[in-house]
């Protein structure tokens, strides 16, 4: 049986689409990620701003993760298989395939740290009756740090002989297709499973952890109402908490179309490189959308967003007018 991506030199399946694509998607969101980490810092109220270094902490994981697959490793991965291989910057400096793979899981796994702890540091700043916790949220996020570092490492000690899992994938596969480079080609895992278990239950359990604290905070808000915290405090530390929640849904929505699909072809072993390339693309902008969001309702940042907008557009019509030809007639 001869299938069409066997043959095929469809531009959006090569690995040029995709590092050129990912090159240029993160260079133009740079900008984006620089201008949402000045609205934290600079325009973060003072009611909120025992939020500030946790929020900035988030944000820069969140766009290292962005440019991490932009820029540093650009995989061009190979669904259903868990191959493929690297295009960035990293592959330039010599860095091992496992290596890059390593860091990436690392690098998301911290982040899913970081959103651990904007939520952990808001129940401890606002609820006085949890203060006790101040002499162990240092060794509990020193042993999130370890844990998650040290979840990952079994990853190099599963990983099989090239050469071996190579020749496995070709009694597998219909074809080797002529817009894969074999001899690039790194192989993570052949038996994909205990992997995406094993990724999935660190992400399940991240986000249990995230909600219990969540739900904690907000329990407990109520409580602080004419007690030590106004009405009106507790009111806009609630708005805070949703506008976070938003900000963290989206991009879970954004996030969740890949990993469904990825799920689905490992099932049913289906392959559409166009598609893996733009899965890749889809998880690496979630950082920049999880910005855009950011900036969009928390009401300060969008407050100075529109100010600093109206002032460009003002000084745009100016400058349109100060250049508008003359109707005199000489």
């Amino acid at each position: 049986m001869t299938y069409d991506f066997c043959t095929s030199t469809f531009y959006l399946y090569t690995a040029d689409f995709q590092r050129l694509f990912l090159h240029y998607f993160g260079f133009l969101a740079i900008p984006v990620h620089v201008y949402g980490a000045y609205c934290i810092i600079f325009h973060t109220p003072s009611s909120m701003k025992s939020v500030k270094l946790s929020l900035l902490n988030f944000h820069f994981f969140s766009c290292f993760f962005d440019l991490g697959l932009s820029f540093l490793t650009t995989p061009y991965i190979l669904f259903p298989a868990l191959a493929g291989y690297p295009l960035g910057v990293l592959k330039d400096f010599g860095v091992r395939n496992e290596h890059q793979v390593y860091f990436m899981l690392l690098v998301g796994a911290y982040m899913l740290v970081a959103i651990i702890l904007v939520f952990e540091n808001r129940l401890l700043m606002l609820v006085p009756t949890v203060k006790f916790w101040k002499a162990f949220r240092v060794p509990w996020f020193i042993a999130h740090l370890i844990l998650v570092t040290v979840f990952l490492l079994p990853i190099y000690s599963l990983i099989p002989d090239q050469e071996v899992a190579k020749n496995s994938i070709r009694r597998i596969a219909p074809c080797i297709p002529l817009y894969v480079n074999v001899d690039l080609v790194f192989i993570l895992f052949i038996e994909t499973g205990l992997f995406m278990r094993t990724t999935g239950v660190l992400i399940l359990l991240g986000f249990i952890e995230t909600w219990i604290l969540a739900f904690i905070t907000n329990e407990q808000l109520g409580k602080q109402i004419n007690l030590i915290l106004s009405k009106r405090t507790v009111e806009l530390h609630r708005k805070f908490q949703k506008a976070f929640i938003t900000q963290l849904t989206i991009p879970i929505i954004i996030l969740i179309i890949p990993i469904i699909y990825v799920g689905v072809t490992s099932l049913l072993y289906f392959h559409n490189q166009a598609i893996n390339n733009f899965i890749v693309i889809i998880v690496s902008s979630h950082g920049f959308f999880s910005t855009i969001v950011m900036i969009c309702i928390h009401v300060p940042y969008r407050e100075f967003t529109l100010r600093w907008l109206t002032v460009l557009a003002h000084v745009r019509m100016e400058n349109l007018s100060s250049v508008r030809p003359s109707n005199n007639i000489t």
